[in-house]
């Protein structure tokens, strides 16, 4: 009998929500993070996939759902999922990129950005360490942050996040600048992507990743950031260049960097990455993905997911 797999985070769900989905057809829910937890299923037709997951939906994954009809992601990055052996199958996938209305609502990837940047600024992360060493203001010159108000922000980027971003950044008084080449007409100066390094007290990397912007953010970019200036990446760990991030930071102790995400997140090598060692010194911050991880945001990506798979069941009966 045909039925369907929900593999993403769903223990916070309203119960009408996985109603909703039993609704559309009979749904099994388990939580998928490791290869190992993906079982052959000759009956499956559906597969809601966990974005999060340590491991890509290739030709291999896919052959344990023979019957597989579509593949419905809760986020908006794919690269968890081998598009070219899903082609090859002639399957569907859907994402929250076919709902942008519904997109539009999902507001916690540009809070958390925001946070970063904050953050990065008045480094609260140095001041908790503080208190927990037992030291209160002894060593004020390592506590002593920088304000927004001012400052020049440079958005890689002017999506969904980024025009959040932008509205936030303003509110605080900062000024806005953004390089997008597929956005034109914005009310915000658009600039080329070295001179936003070069003038931006702030760069926050918020675009998508594509084969266009892999290794976007390279030594060229990179060695013009300006003194003091702070660095956040939280779209997709591969947009920016571990090597050449890792030189500049080896050179420019100045540097103020916080990452939400790193490369090899999908291939489950991120933790081997030398960024992590730099974490632990408290050089850079480092958090694990969760700039989309609120109740609010995943409960909202869910309804869209399943607002898209009830769309294409119904396209298929009709």
């Amino acid at each position: 009998m045909d039925h369907g797999l929900f593999s993403a985070p769903f223990a916070f769900l309203p119960a009408e929500v996985r109603g909703e989905y039993e609704s559309v057809m009979p749904m099994r829910f388990q939580e998928i993070w490791d290869l190992a937890d993906a079982t052959a299923d000759p009956e499956l037709t559906a597969w809601v996939v966990n974005p999060g997951q340590r491991f890509v939906v290739d030709a291999d994954v896919l052959a344990l759902y023979p019957a597989l009809r579509v593949l419905v992601t809760p986020s908006t990055g794919l690269n968890h999922i081998s598009l070219p052996a899903c082609a090859r199958r002639r399957l569907p996938v859907l994402s929250l990129l076919d709902d942008r209305e519904g997109l539009e609502e999902i507001a916690a990837s540009a809070e958390f950005t925001f946070l970063l940047l904050l953050n990065a600024l008045r480094r609260l992360d140095v001041a908790a360490r503080e208190v927990s060493d037992r030291r209160w203001r002894h060593r004020e010159d390592r506590l002593r942050g920088l304000e927004l108000s001012g400052k020049l922000v440079g958005l890689v980027g002017l999506g969904r996040i980024g025009r959040r971003l932008a509205r936030y950044c303003a509110a605080f008084g900062a000024r806005v600048v953004y390089h997008d080449p597929y956005v034109t007409g914005a009310a915000l100066s658009a600039r080329p992507l070295e001179a936003l390094f070069a003038e931006c007290d702030v760069v926050c990397v918020c675009c998508a990743l594509t084969a266009d912007t892999v290794g976007l953010i390279g030594e060229s970019v990179l060695t013009r950031l300006r003194p003091g200036a702070c660095l956040i990446n939280t779209a997709r760990g591969e947009i920016v260049d571990e090597k050449a991030l890792l030189a500049v930071l080896a050179a420019r102790p100045d540097l103020r960097v916080a990452l939400d995400v790193l490369p090899g997140e999908v291939t489950d090598t991120h933790l081997a990455s030398p960024l992590l060692a730099l974490h632990d010194e408290g050089r850079i911050v480092v958090t694990p993905h969760i700039a989309g991880a609120t109740v609010e945001s995943q409960t909202r990506a869910a309804r869209i997911a399943l607002g898209l798979l009830r769309r294409h069941v119904m396209a298929c009966r009709s």
